[in-house]
């Protein structure tokens, strides 16, 4: 390490500017590069090493520098990474003025002075607003042969969260130094510079193991988070997965909803505005009950995103699903092809920026089948999986492809992988909806209204539900509530409110063989009063 970069200064004089270490390393490999990109991998590598971060991370870092700095001293290469635009120049520590010149000087004449510190602002941690330290899993009771549950899971969850975009994990090796003493969740996260701590326990009782989790916020002292599973202690092999799967899941909800609510915007900085837009965004669109009016908020915010970042993937991917549900819901005027093909196009791009990115995929396979590109749309699904095994939403919609190609029971064991995932999410009125297609398919229409009034209770505006409800009550029997059904249909939902409506949307989305299945459902909604235009 050069004396410059210990001393932590540089500049022309003037106000000196506090940077917390990793910032100032940043700093520190843009200048020794002079001039030069450098790629955002090696930034990371560089930056954090022994840290399991995103590339949210590295915006993070560069925006703090920016506004230090200001904006126009450190410049992003699109898909690449970023350089110093300013040119370097050495800077002599004072009284060694006839010192010889060092071999390598890493700071710049940038104005304002920089200081690195170790601390940063009280009010954000040294990892950024979205980092998380996994506490090993505290033990009580069990065999000697289960021992290892407690190492295995924190792993898996470690491993398993370094997968979700925008998070930055501490690694596994240094949580495991903390073994089964733990200390207070306030005083863990300053020491380590997060804001979330994750603790949990497991304990057996009897034949039965219990698992606890909760997510303490490290600034605040309170608990955000926490669900516990009971599970038979024979099937100890189930539990990484179902635990890791719904803290994953959940703390993707509660960082980028926290995002959405709390995050300050430099208004020099187009970047980390995007990042705020698309966070926004990403809420209205995942988090929320899905309406025309969350729906159009999501529009606008996604649109601000690529307007302020065009290499932003997390812009498009939501640009995407808000231009598909529009197309698939007759929300906009727009002619649905036209439509349609814009969403499928901007999911590309949004995989294309972030390929390991799980929402852009289980949007690009929404896009796909909604024009008939049904093995692509699977496809992307699985590799979906293979990126975050605890993505509920893509089990969800693999449930409905499986429905959609005859395979009733395996939509059925997917809807409930994907609730054993995600038990609260928002988007479980899919998995709701499909449950009820494949009961009416396989003549339960009793089990079909119930999961349909079940996941009205989720999202009362979700048209879908109340197409196969009309249907499942008209089969019972219920005649009048099957009418009320179809009225709301035509009065609310455009784009089932006709046979011909129903058709143009479902029909894609079947593989040709199951088509049967969709002209039973015409045929009752038909009786049910649904009109033929």
């Amino acid at each position: 390490m050069s004396r410059d970069e210990v001393a932590g200064q540089a500049g022309q004089g003037g106000p000196a500017h506090k940077l917390e270490p990793r910032t100032m390393r940043l700093l520190v490999v843009l200048a020794q590069a002079r001039g030069e990109v450098v790629l955002a991998d090696d930034l990371l590598d560089a930056v954090w090493p022994g840290l399991v971060v995103t590339p949210s991370s590295l915006y993070d870092a560069v925006a703090q520098l920016r506004k230090v700095l200001g904006p126009d001293h450190i410049a992003t290469v699109p898909r690449k990474g970023y350089r110093l635009a300013t040119k370097v120049e050495p800077v002599m520590p004072a009284g060694h003025e006839a010192a010889a010149p060092p071999t390598v000087s890493p700071l710049d004449r940038l104005a304002p002075a920089v200081t690195s510190t170790a601390a940063a602002p009280a009010d954000e941690p040294r990892l950024g607003p979205r980092s998380v330290a996994v506490l090993p899993f505290i033990m009580r009771g069990l065999p000697e042969s289960l021992s290892f549950l407690s190492e295995s899971l924190t792993g898996a969850l470690i491993f398993e969260l370094s997968r979700q975009p925008g998070l930055t994990v501490v690694a596994l090796g240094t949580m495991l130094t903390f073994g089964q003493r733990h200390p207070p969740p306030q005083k863990l996260a300053e020491e380590l510079g997060v804001r979330y701590v994750v603790d949990g326990q497991l304990e057996q009782r009897g034949d039965m193991l219990h698992v606890g989790v909760q997510v303490i916020d490290g600034r605040r002292g309170t608990q955000t988070w926490a669900d516990e599973l009971t599970l038979p202690a024979s099937a100890w092999h189930a539990t990484a997965g179902v635990v890791v799967g719904r803290l994953a899941r959940a703390l993707r909800f509660e960082l980028n909803d926290l995002a959405s609510r709390e995050a300050l915007v430099p208004a020099s900085d187009a970047e980390v505005q995007a990042r705020a837009f698309a966070a926004q965004a990403w809420v209205q669109l995942f988090a929320r009950a899905q309406t025309p009016d969350t729906n159009q908020r999501a529009t606008r915010l996604a649109r601000s995103a690529v307007a302020l970042a065009p290499d932003l993937s997390q812009g498009w991917m939501c640009l995407s699903y808000a231009d598909w549900r529009a197309a698939n819901y007759h929300w906009s005027d727009e002619p649905r092809p036209e439509q349609l093909a814009r969403a499928l196009a901007e999911a590309e791009r949004a995989v294309m920026l972030d390929p390991r990115d799980p929402d852009a995929l289980y949007v690009l396979s929404l896009s796909a089948r909604s024009l008939g590109q049904r093995e692509r749309g699977d496809e992307s699904l699985r590799h979906c999986l293979r990126l975050s095994s605890s993505y509920a939403a893509a089990y969800g919609l693999l449930a409905y492809s499986a429905e959609r190609h005859g395979r009733h029971d395996e939509a059925r064991a997917l809807c409930d992988k994907a609730f054993e995932m995600s038990p609260l999410e928002p988007l479980r009125v899919i998995w709701h909806w499909v449950r009820a297609e494949a009961s009416v398919a396989t003549g339960d229409p009793k089990a079909a209204l119930h999961e349909a009034q079940r996941g009205l209770a989720v999202n009362p505006s979700y048209g879908q539900l109340f197409l196969v409800g009309a249907v499942a009550a008209w089969r019972l029997g219920a005649l009048d509530q099957a009418r009320e059904w179809v009225a709301t249909l035509r009065r609310e939902h455009p784009a089932f409110g006709s046979l011909a409506a129903v058709r143009t949307t479902y029909a894609p989305t079947f593989d040709p063989a199951c088509l049967a299945q969709l002209d039973q459902l015409l045929d009752t909604l038909r009786e049910a009063g649904l009109p033929a235009q």
